[in-house]
């Protein structure tokens, strides 16, 4: 794939999965939304307090992996170091849920779920790629 056709793979609306390392156990793993900005990453956002935003402060590196279950299968696989930033209070934090919301499941969705949207210690997580794998199969 090359790096063109990827950055235009990784703007299409798709589910990423996240995996994180964890000391004496297997990566920590997870769906995740996420919004790509080519030639600088990914940005996530989470609970501060969560599981997964815990281990990305512990371990200050990740890995993403999107894929396309249609054929022909594809997938991107990016590893690198990560940034969590605080969002501050629900006021900063409805905006970017917003857009995120909105990326993922239409104005009017998006704009229903940024407003129910109550987690007051909301981080957005930046990945840096630095280790690229693509595939195309078949």
């Amino acid at each position: 794939m090359t790096d063109a056709a990827r950055d235009e793979f990784l703007l299409e609306r798709r589910v990423g999965i996240l995996a994180i390392g964890r000391e004496g156990a297997g990566p920590l793993v997870a769906p995740i939304w996420y919004r790509y900005v080519p030639g600088e990453g990914f940005e996530i956002c989470m609970g501060g307090s969560t599981a997964k935003a815990v281990r990305l402060r512990a371990e200050g590196r990740a890995s993403i992996c999107v894929q396309d279950e249609g054929r022909p299968y594809r997938y991107v696989s990016v590893e690198g170091p990560v940034t969590v930033e605080s969002l501050g209070g629900i006021e900063q934090t409805r905006p970017v849920i917003e857009a995120m919301a909105t990326r993922y499941l239409g104005p009017a969705a998006g704009a229903g779920y940024a407003k129910a949207f109550k987690t007051p210690d909301e981080v957005i997580v930046k990945l840096t790629p630095q280790r690229w794998r693509t595939e195309v199969l078949g």
